[in-house]
Order: structure tokens, then C-alpha cells, then sequence
């Protein structure tokens, strides 16, 4: 491939000498393992191993014919996003969860453009609902879109009404008497109404609003990594537990 496509580092690893294991999330490949030879050899510019950075948009070119690629070329053509703190551990959760569940040569123009944006927000602080949207994105790419106008039996969903949400199921309305388990939590009908409306792309979601949205993200995303733990969530979440014993 001899043409230069947008992609993003998602991990990295050495390989032999000088070398390295790239795993790259690319415009025309989607998901992609590449071969860096003489990553940390100087050259003039820097090496390879110093521009192949997480969070840095590229564009590369690839040689090749089987899944495990050859980088041929690769430059920065504008500034990296340098992320810090929580903004650094969302951005490592989103490279993970993209290795973890987006199958190889799986191409999604859409979740490479919400990858982009999600980061971009995150350097500028504000990447909470792009970190959302992601995840729909990423789960609705593969098969577990949410249906936030309807329920579990195609019924519209009733603002005055409560729901549970079973990610094989969707939105099942709650017994007038249930009451939330330990496990999960009722979700008002409004809320659910209001989610899709942003969904849509309408305003920005209150904070409300974003815990429900992401009990629901959460709890679709362990059943799409099938119950595995995602490192870094787990970091995240020892760091601020850390910070609030302090």
C-alpha cells in the first residue's frame, strides 16, 4: 500500500535489535499489526520509536500482503495530543478497548473519526461525552447498538415509566414495586428519552444524565469483552480511590 493513510498508535512493543511491534488503528485497515524495523536507529529528525507515539496523529504507508504488515513510511503532520492525569489514563482505556474488541482489517470510517474527536476532547478536558459516544460507537459497529426509542418489546419507550438494561435485550420496563439490586439501578424513562435526543445530537447531557449513560456503556462493554477486565480502568479507579484516602 503506497499511498499515506491517517492512523494512530495504539500500542507499541520492541522487536529484535532495533525494532518494534506497532498496533495500529488505521483510516483504510482498521485495527492493524505492523512491523517497525530500525525504529530506534537516529536518523536525521529523530527516530521512528520517537515519533510513533499513542495519542500523535500519522500518516503511514504499509508494504506487505498478510495481516502482520511492514512500515514503510510514517510522519506526524500536525502537533500530538500530550495527555495527562485522567485524560491520559481515558485515552490508554480507549487504545486497550480497541485492541481488545475491534477484530483486525475491520474498517469503520465512523469509530476512526469518534477515536479522533474522543481525543481530541480529552486534551482540551472536556472528554467525558466523547468518551461515550465512542463506545456506542465502537459497540454499535459490532452488533450491540442500543435502541433508545423502544424497549425490549418494541414498544416506545414512556417518560413516566422505569427500565432495565440488559444488553442481549435492551430496555426492559420495571414492575411498578421493583426495586434496584446492589448489580444495577432503575432507569427513569425521561432519562432514557433525553439520552437518545443527545444521541441524535442534541445538548450536551447532565451529569445525571452521563452516570446513567455510562452504567449503561459500562455494562454493554464487559459483556463485549466478555467480563474482562480493562487494565486501565482498573488503574483509574485504584488512583482516585488513592487520592480520596489521602
Amino acid at each position: 500500500m503506497s499511498t499515506a493513510q491517517p492512523a494512530w498508535v495504539l500500542s507499541r512493543q520492541s522487536y529484535g535489535d532495533s525494532g518494534m511491534l506497532v498496533e495500529f488503528f488505521s483510516a483504510e485497515l482498521g485495527r492493524c499489526g505492523a512491523v517497525v524495523r530500525g525504529a530506534h536507529r537516529r536518523k536525521r529528525g529523530g527516530s521512528l520509536a520517537s515519533l510513533l507515539q499513542p495519542f500523535h496523529p500519522l500518516l503511514i504507508t504499509f508494504v506487505g500482503r498478510s495481516e502482520l504488515k511492514t512500515l514503510r513510511s510514517a510522519e506526524a503532520p500536525r502537533l500530538g495530543y500530550p495527555l495527562r492525569g485522567d485524560a491520559l489514563m481515558s485515552g490508554l482505556y480507549l487504545n486497550e478497548l480497541l485492541v481488545r474488541s475491534l477484530p483486525r482489517m475491520d474498517v469503520s470510517p465512523s469509530l476512526f473519526l469518534a477515536y479522533g474527536q474522543a481525543i481530541e476532547s480529552l486534551h482540551e478536558g472536556v472528554g467525558e461525552e466523547s468518551l461515550r459516544r465512542f463506545e456506542l460507537i465502537l459497540l454499535s459497529e459490532l452488533g450491540y447498538s442500543v435502541a433508545w426509542d423502544s424497549d425490549d418489546q418494541r414498544e416506545p419507550i414512556k417518560a413516566e415509566a422505569r427500565y432495565r438494561f440488559e444488553v442481549d435485550r435492551g430496555f426492559c420496563v420495571a414492575e411498578s414495586a421493583a426495586v434496584p439490586s446492589q448489580s444495577d439501578r432503575l432507569l427513569p424513562g425521561a432519562h432514557i428519552i433525553r439520552l437518545g435526543q443527545w444521541w441524535e445530537g442534541a445538548d450536551a447531557l447532565g451529569i445525571d444524565e452521563l452516570s446513567l449513560l455510562k452504567g449503561i456503556t459500562r455494562a454493554a462493554v464487559t459483556q463485549l469483552t466478555g467480563g474482562r477486565v480493562i487494565r486501565t480502568r482498573e488503574v483509574l479507579k485504584d488512583l482516585k480511590s488513592l487520592g480520596k484516602g489521602a
